[in-house]
């Protein structure tokens, strides 16, 4: 056989494997790193429970950090089939998603990240507009998701509202870099994984972002001061979006697998995501970072602020080409109310509790024969 014929050969059985890996297997993006709250619990032990649960007909194969998709890629690839189901963060896509970036940064209004996390997740589930704006962009919302809340980590004191000056503070984007230029500081945008590097190189002086960031990017190494203002929190995008053809390809029984499995990590990821930010600020506390909270002139600027904002959210969502986004902002706010009463009434640290709940209000209401398929 000479060489032409041996790469002919050699190329027909790797098409021929890839196949077949990709008939037996599914990929599940995340750019977290996979020891995060939002990774290991909702896409890797999540990946093993719907291979147990359906008999390994759905099994996923998970890619963390980046591994398989960039952040701002993971939108666009969802849709194209590169993964099955992915994490997305939305502020990397507003011309494609006003409506979820409208809600978004409606992160001031509550800044209970479990309240946030559910009242999201209905949300995309049901608003039709919400809906409507994930069947154009190629997904099947599967749920969402919140940080915990955000708090400045910095290299330098913050406490009152004159030491905000000049200050350069990674920002989220949206609301939170409005924030910061309304206190006068400077919002620098980058992602996550430059936290360190700024804080370090000076570049910054503070990375807003969930305290867990002190060990999940190292932050404790470079960060000297932590201020406990509730800067929102991140909510934005979605948990689990999920391919359009491979959704409608499994079958219904299996589609109830995956409301079951993602009512469960939807409290779940809360609890170990506090839990985390619990160890790192203690962890870092011990190795001498100062935690302090803001005078009244920070959080009067911050009250101020989040009262004055709701006018830019509106204005930004209609010039993006959003209809009606005050109504839409209205049923926002009511289907928080809802869930911060809701979740009043239940223990918080059970998981199995708030699964039960997420069931009874959200997923045991949706029609697995008809959902993400009409």
């Amino acid at each position: 056989m000479n060489m032409t014929a041996i790469l002919k050969s050699t190329a027909i059985a790797l098409v021929a494997m890839t196949t077949t890996a990709t008939a037996e297997s599914y990929n599940a993006n995340h750019f977290f790193a996979e020891r995060h709250s939002m990774v290991r619990g909702p896409y890797v032990e999540f990946a093993e429970k719907v291979a147990k649960e359906t008999g390994g007909e759905v099994k996923f194969t998970v890619f963390s950090a980046g591994s398989l998709l960039p952040p701002a890629s993971s939108l666009q690839g969802v849709r194209d089939g590169v993964a099955q189901v992915t994490y997305h963060a939305g502020t990397y896509t507003p011309s494609e998603l006003p409506i979820a970036n409208l809600v978004g940064n409606m992160a001031f209004y509550n800044t209970d990240p479990l309240v946030m996390a559910f009242a999201s997740t209905e949300f995309g589930l049901t608003n039709p507009e919400q809906q409507a704006e994930w069947k154009a962009n190629g997904v099947v919302f599967g749920g969402g998701y919140s940080t915990s809340e955000y708090f400045m980590q910095c290299n330098t004191p913050i406490r009152t509202l004159e030491d905000m000056k000049g200050k350069r503070l990674r920002m989220a984007g949206g609301a939170w870099s409005r924030f910061a230029e309304f206190v006068g500081a400077v919002p620098v945008s980058i992602p996550s994984s430059e936290m360190y590097t700024g804080l370090d190189a000076g570049s910054l002086d503070c990375a807003v972002a969930a305290a867990d960031a002190l060990d999940s990017f190292s932050l404790k190494d470079v960060v000297t001061d932590l201020n406990t203002l509730a800067i929102g929190n991140y909510y934005a995008g979605f948990e689990w979006g999920y391919n359009v053809p491979f959704w409608q390809s499994i079958s219904a029984e299996n589609r109830r697998v995956l409301f079951n499995q993602m009512a469960y990590y939807l409290g779940q990821h809360r609890i170990e995501f506090d839990k985390d930010v619990e160890k790192a600020v203690t962890s870092a506390q011990n190795a001498g970072m100062t935690v302090t909270e803001a005078d009244a002139t920070l959080k009067n600027a911050l009250a101020e602020f989040v009262v004055a904002d709701e006018a830019v959210l509106i204005k930004t969502a209609k010039e993006r080409g959003v209809k009606d986004p005050e109504t839409i902002l209205t049923s926002f706010k009511a289907t928080i109310d809802k869930w911060d009463a809701l979740l009043a009434n239940v223990d918080r640290h059970d998981p199995d509790a708030l699964a039960q709940l997420a069931r009874a209000e959200i997923y045991d209401l949706l029609d697995e024969k008809t959902y993400g398929v009409d």
